[in-house]
C-alpha cells in the first residue's frame, strides 16, 4: 500500500509555467486527506520549497522537504531542519577553476547568496535577451535551467559576480553549470573523467549540471528519512524527470519518469507517465487507483 509520494519539483510537479495544475494539486491533497504524506525532493532550498508545500496543504498534513538535491531535509510537522553536508572553498577551489577554464557559466550556491562566473562569450547572448525583453538594469545576468537570463533573486537574497575564486565566501551548498546542451554534454563527460569519486555530478536538465559533495543525493537522503520513519520500499511512490531523480527511483519499488525525461532517466524508472505539461503525476496516480 502506498503511504508516501516523493516527487521532484521542476519538470515534474511544476509545469513549464512554473505552476501546479489543478488536477495534480487536487489529487495530491486528496491523497493526504486519506492518510498519505508527501515528500518534495528538489535542487531548491527549503525556503523556496515551503510555498509549494503550502499550496499542497502540507502544513496541515505534514511531510518532508529534501533540499538542495539531498544535502539537507526539513520535517514540516516538527519544523526541524537538518543539514547533512556543506563544502568550503578549499574543497572546491580546483573544481571551480577547472570549470572556468572550460568557458561555461558557473554558479556557486550558498545558503542565501549565489556567486556567478559568466564567460565573455555568453555576454552578447544575454545582452540581446535583456534588450529584447526590456529588462531593468538591476535584473540579474544569471542563467536558469531553461533560459540564459533567469531571476535568481527569489532564491538568493544576494547575487555576486566573480572573476577569481578568492571572492567566494561562506559555506557552499552546491555548484551548478548552465550552458548550451552540446557544451553541457562535453563538460559532463570531462568532469566525470577528471573529478571521478570526488563529487557527484547530475544533469538536471538539458542545459544544467548540478554538483554535490561526493556520496550525497536525493535518494541517499530519502533513504535516511525512510529509515528514521520506518518507511518500506513498497510504501513509497517516486516521480522525477532528471538524472538526479534516478537516485529516488533506486529507493522505491515503484517509480515514474515524466514523459519528457531523457532516455537514461526512463530506463531507470519502473513506469513512464505523461509529461509535466500533460498532468503526468495526475495520470499516474489515477492509474494507481488514487
Amino acid at each position: 500500500m502506498i503511504k508516501y509520494i516523493v516527487m521532484d519539483i521542476d519538470g515534474t510537479l511544476l509545469n513549464s509555467k512554473n505552476e501546479i495544475s489543478k488536477k495534480t494539486k487536487d489529487i495530491l491533497i486528496s491523497f493526504q486527506k486519506n492518510g498519505g504524506k508527501l515528500i518534495l525532493a528538489s535542487g531548491r532550498s527549503y525556503q523556496r520549497l515551503l510555498p509549494i508545500a503550502s499550496q499542497l496543504c502540507m502544513n496541515r498534513y505534514g511531510g518532508f522537504l529534501i533540499e538542495v538535491d539531498g544535502i539537507g531535509f526539513y520535517n514540516i510537522e516538527t519544523e526541524k531542519r537538518e543539514i547533512l553536508k556543506e563544502m568550503n572553498l578549499l574543497e572546491v577551489q580546483s573544481l571551480i577553476q577547472y570549470l572556468m577554464s572550460l568557458d561555461c557559466e558557473v554558479q556557486v550556491c550558498e545558503e542565501n547568496a549565489i556567486y556567478a562566473y559568466i564567460p565573455e562569450r555568453l555576454i552578447p547572448i544575454k545582452e540581446k535577451i535583456r534588450k529584447e525583453r526590456n529588462l531593468d538594469k538591476d535584473f540579474p545576468w544569471t542563467s536558469g535551467p531553461w533560459d540564459f537570463i533567469f531571476d535568481m533573486r527569489k532564491a538568493y537574497s544576494s547575487i555576486y559576480y566573480f572573476e577569481d575564486c578568492s571572492e567566494i565566501k561562506g559555506k557552499i551548498r552546491k555548484i551548478q553549470i548552465m550552458d548550451y546542451e552540446t557544451h553541457i554534454e562535453e563538460v559532463f563527460q570531462s568532469l566525470n573523467k577528471t573529478f571521478k569519486n570526488q563529487f557527484e555530478f547530475f544533469r538536471t536538465s538539458y542545459r544544467q549540471i548540478e554538483i554535490l559533495p561526493f556520496g550525497y543525493s536525493k535518494g541517499k537522503t530519502l533513504k535516511h528519512i525512510m529509515k528514521l520513519n520506518h518507511i518500506h520500499r513498497n510504501e513509497i511512490l517516486s516521480f522525477g524527470d532528471g538524472e538526479n531523480d534516478v537516485s529516488l527511483f533506486e529507493q522505491t519499488e515503484k517509480s515514474y519518469a515524466m514523459g519528457q525525461a531523457k532516455e537514461y532517466v526512463k530506463q531507470h524508472a519502473s513506469h513512464i507517465t505523461k509529461s509535466n505539461n500533460e498532468d503526468g503525476i495526475y495520470y499516474a496516480l489515477k492509474k494507481e487507483g488514487f
